[in-house]
């Protein structure tokens, strides 16, 4: 097959001025050339200069064309390279990932086991704990009652003590006034015993002096009934 251009327009030569498009532009095929015969003998030499300008300028464009395909094609062969290497490194970090993740989650399963063991743990010492402080409230107010019974005991053991006390200063005062009572008393008897031992001394000593004087008339009566007895003696030997 051989290009073939268009027939030649007026505005050619300046379309063929004006710069060209840095990209590949659309590519054009015609068939071959019409046999000579076909055309007008007028035109031949000007369709033979423009076809061949016209297949320079297309070749032009297709080797511009080709090697713009060529710089593509090799740039996205590049931009496929850094695509397959940036590919690799992507999937090289989701399989870090990946792992970083199935560890996170081993991590997150182990957490959520410890803090099920740590919630447990906690949820039996808060049991514990108000178990303990039910216990400590219980031995609070047990130990409250107790002290305010110690309270009234001891109420009323310094009520009792404040009335033994009352009573122990009466009972002070009314042995005051008993021990002056008796010492009153006391000097009394001494003085009446006083007043006996000087009466029984004196009874004794009268008592001592009436004896001695019978005594005396009784050894005078002996003495007497001694003579009487020699008179009456001497009497019947006189007779």
């Amino acid at each position: 097959m051989i290009v073939r251009t268009p027939p030649a327009k007026k505005k050619r030569a300046t379309e063929m001025e004006s710069p060209r498009p840095a990209g590949p532009g659309p590519l054009v095929i015609y068939e071959d050339d019409p046999p000579p015969s076909s055309l007008p003998p007028t035109d031949d030499s000007h369709h033979l200069l423009c076809t061949y300008q016209c297949r320079q300028m297309v070749k032009s464009d297709f080797i511009d064309a080709f090697s713009n395909a060529e710089k593509q094609v090799s740039d996205y062969q590049s931009r496929l390279e850094a695509l397959n290497n940036n590919f690799c490194k992507v999937e090289s970090e989701r399989k870090k990932f990946l792992d970083q993740f199935l560890y996170a989650e081993q991590e997150l399963a182990a957490a959520k086991g410890r803090e099920q063991a740590l919630q447990e743990q906690l949820l039996k010492e808060v049991h514990d704990s108000h178990e303990r402080l039910t216990k400590q409230l219980q031995s609070y107010s047990e130990l409250e009652v107790k002290l305010q019974n110690e309270m009234n005991l001891r109420m009323k053991a310094e009520s009792s003590a404040a009335l033994a006390e009352e009573n122990a200063i009466s009972l002070e005062g009314k042995l005051s006034h008993l021990s002056e009572s008796i010492e009153r008393e006391k000097k009394c008897l001494h003085n009446d015993l006083a007043h006996l031992k000087k009466e029984s001394e004196l009874s004794v000593a009268r008592i001592t002096a009436e004896l001695e004087r019978m005594e005396c008339r009784a050894h005078n009566a002996e003495k007497e009934s001694e003579l009487l007895q020699e008179q009456l003696d001497d009497l019947k030997e006189q007779t």
